[in-house]
């Protein structure tokens, strides 16, 4: 299996709630075959810079060909599409992983 882990960072103050914004993707995912599992999660970190407002994304895919095929999924593209303009600069990180 692949965890592919991105960290979003949201501009504060543009949306009132990002962990339901980012909820509507799921419908999306359900599309792209190879997702194990999906789960949101609020960065807390004393790290996160004050002006941004961070989410955990973690994606676990069966093997690296399902993570590949996601990447480039129009499914994928839509889902993005739903929070584009609320992103901070720079808009995320990304860890993958096997596990």
């Amino acid at each position: 299996m692949i965890r592919h882990i991105v960290i979003i960072n949201f501009k504060k103050g543009l949306h009132k709630d990002y962990p339901a914004l980012l909820e509507q993707t799921r419908p999306f995912l359900d599309h792209i075959p190879g997702i194990v599992s999906y789960k949101i999660f609020p960065n807390t970190s004393k790290y996160v810079p004050e002006n941004v407002y961070g989410i955990a994304v973690e994606i676990v895919f069966e093997d690296k060909l399902a993570l590949d095929g996601f990447m480039v999924h129009p499914k994928h593209v839509e889902a993005n599409a739903i929070f584009e303009e609320y992103l901070a600069d720079p808009p995320f990180m990304v860890l993958t992983h096997e596990v």
